[in-house]
């Protein structure tokens, strides 16, 4: 049976939006760095050259880069948001089932999607349920056996 596909990406915004901001930032320092540098080695190519011919020079040689740079930034955040979607997808529906056990709704298994990352998770996870599971059902079998104990000790 073939999972749905997701249509939302942006589920954790603590986790993917700190992940998007972090990109910017590394972006926008590499993008300072290159130009520093370009700027750098242009006016070492001739420090004769006034200050403006220099801009006007460094644009003309790395114009072009700075814009392809400029479209390849809203590329670089949505598919860095649709990979952490891939480790935040997981936590998200492990403390979605974590709180509807708590709020003393019936637990259900865990099953990420194919491509998710942690699947040792649910594994973990449905194992413990499997194992509580069988602890229940000792603890009533233990709580029948006292229960049958004392009827007979009281007679």
């Amino acid at each position: 049976m073939a999972q749905p596909r997701r249509t939302k990406h942006f589920i954790d915004s603590n986790v993917q939006g700190a992940l998007a901001r972090r990109i910017i930032i590394h972006w926008l320092a590499f993008l300072g760095v290159a130009c520093l540098i370009s700027f750098i080695l242009q006016v070492l190519s001739n420090p004769f050259n006034s200050l403006s011919s220099h801009v006007t020079g460094m644009w003309l040689t790395h114009g072009p880069f700075l814009i392809v740079t400029c479209f390849l930034l809203p590329v670089f955040i949505l598919d860095s948001i649709k990979l952490s979607h891939r480790f935040a997808g997981p936590i998200f529906a492990l403390r979605r089932a974590i709180r509807e056990v708590a709020a003393g709704q019936p637990p259900r298994k865990l099953k990420f999607r194919r491509r998710d990352f942690w699947q040792d998770l649910a594994i973990d996870y449905n194992a413990m349920l499997a194992q509580l599971g069988a602890f229940e059902g000792q603890e009533e079998q233990q709580q029948k056996t006292d229960e049958k104990d004392l009827a007979t000790s009281g007679k």
